[in-house]
């Protein structure tokens, strides 16, 4: 049986998927793919997946398997596309799903879409955001959240079944166990960062037995796996978690980069307008929506090569 893709693998394949079924790629981005499939194991075997399932689906050659779906309207191809996915041609890329493993074990996941809710047996609710994966294991001993990439928002329940059984989210670089709580766990460039709003947290890192670190309200920590250290939490939760990205004075291509985590494809920002400044607050459910009000706010169009390859540029 092969193996689960992770969102963001998942996610990157079927762009590139996409951008194939156009037809011919440019030599540019043809060394892309390249560089994309020989970045990461993963990568290439999601590829060599793709290839082998479609040509067995369509009984074609790879090309002519494309050319097949490139025909047809893109709100068609779109529909083909998903269809392909759901066949476990690469997984729901930007849905959110689940998927048992072993034991009482469930993943889920969220690719390039929106942050979304989910609510546990035990009671607690996870909001994950874009390209977050995260391990569920529940039990009347433990209750152990595996974050694998990304970053969610957790908010513990106490359903009387699971009352005997300690909350703890695990990364990396160790673990953070929850009392009551609710609070923010990311993972960055080898660290992890918990933010905390209610409640309290322990920090563990895996390397240092002794080195616990308590969380009170409004207080947030960064830690690897030998050292935690301690730092002021500023503001409130963050916007992500409501479903919103809030800007002040950003520069557009940091918008731009932010905006590029809750959409399929590639959104870009040319040099030529990456300092203009922009702010608002704007919906990350509707990610179309916020480029038809940039155009409004700023002296910038939306160039659109597909539906998953957006630039903006000077108007």
């Amino acid at each position: 049986m092969t193996a689960p893709f992770n969102a963001r693998t998942t996610r990157e394949a079927a762009q590139w998927l996409t951008e194939t079924m156009e037809g011919p790629l440019p030599p540019d981005q043809e060394q892309a793919l390249t560089r994309w499939r020989n970045a990461d194991p993963d990568n290439e075997r999601a590829w060599l997946h793709i290839q082998a399932l479609r040509k067995r689906l369509a009984g074609l050659e790879p090309r002519a398997g494309y050319q097949s779906l490139s025909k047809r309207p893109d709100t068609s191809r779109r529909r083909a596309v998903k269809a392909l996915a759901v066949l476990g041609l690469f997984g729901c890329a930007g849905q959110l799903l689940y998927r048992s493993t072993s034991g009482s074990a469930l993943t889920y996941s969220n690719g390039a879409s929106a942050p979304r809710t989910i609510a546990l047996d035990d009671g607690s609710q996870l909001t994950l955001d874009a390209d977050t994966e995260v391990v569920v294991h529940l039990g009347p001993e433990q209750r152990r959240l595996q974050l694998n990439s990304g970053r969610l928002l957790v908010d513990s329940g106490h359903a009387p079944r699971y009352a005997a059984a300690p909350l703890s989210v695990e990364t990396p670089q160790g673990s953070v166990r929850a009392l009551g709580t609710r609070f923010v766990v990311e993972l960055l460039a080898g660290s992890t960062e918990v933010s905390l709003f209610d409640g309290v947290v322990v920090l563990q890192p895996l390397h240092a037995p002794q080195g616990t670190l308590r969380l009170k309200p409004g207080e947030r920590s960064r830690f690897d796996s030998r050292h935690a250290d301690l730092h002021s939490l500023a503001g409130a939760e963050p916007a992500w978690t409501q479903g919103l990205l809030v800007a002040q004075g950003m520069r557009l291509d940091a918008f731009t980069r932010q905006l590029a985590r809750y959409r399929p494809g590639l959104l870009r920002c040319a040099e030529e307008v990456a300092d203009l400044r922009i702010s608002g607050v704007y919906p990350l459910a509707d990610s179309d929506a916020v480029l038809e009000a940039l155009t409004h706010a700023l002296p910038v169009r939306v160039q659109r090569r597909s539906r998953y390859w957006v630039t903006l540029t000077a108007r």
